[in-house]
């Protein structure tokens, strides 16, 4: 018997369960979602807060069983205050394959810590790469993954080029 695409999302929703990952699924899959912060601060003379959330997007090709999963980190830190009149922002997005592991810890203003976490990008693959596994399927790399396969290696072919042509250029006495 081999598995569908709702088998496989019920399996991950199940390996999910007691985590701090939400399962939410999609038209393509699902996707595997952690807050890793989602807090605000408020001081006497300021304010600040941060958001951080981590998306492992899964696209599942039924008919192949494949599935590919392509991680989306976003950040948002802002911050506004006195005596002068300031606000900044900073928001940080990546999309691709990542290995990532981080901790953060923040207090506010009071004292209290507004901010504790510790992330590692190998708890959401696996939740989501043991059961498929399990029940026979197969992963694959995304678009995101193979173009940035591509740049870089046309970069490195272009590299590769240019330094033949100048080693040629020193060794004639050209250069």
């Amino acid at each position: 018997m081999t598995s569908t695409a709702a088998d496989l999302i019920t399996a991950v929703t199940a390996r999910a369960a007691g985590t701090p990952y939400e399962v939410v699924p999609t038209a393509e899959g699902l996707d595997l979602r952690i807050r890793l912060a989602d807090a605000h601060w408020h001081g006497p003379l300021g304010a600040g807060g941060r958001r951080v959330v981590v998306q492992h997007r899964v696209r599942l090709d039924e008919s192949t069983h494949r599935l590919t999963i392509v991680d989306d980190h976003d950040d948002l830190t802002w911050s506004a205050g006195l005596p002068v009149l300031s606000a900044s922002a900073r928001t940080e997005q990546f999309q691709g394959r990542t290995i990532r592991r981080s901790s953060e810890k923040i207090w506010g203003p009071d004292g209290q810590q507004v901010v504790d976490y510790r992330f590692s990008s190998d708890d959401g693959h696996r939740i989501i790469r043991e059961p498929a596994r399990a029940l026979g399927w197969k992963e694959r790399m995304g678009g995101v993954q193979l173009a940035g396969i591509v740049v870089a290696g046309s970069v490195g072919g272009i590299l590769a080029t240019a330094g033949i042509v100048v080693a040629a250029l020193v060794a004639s006495g050209r250069l």
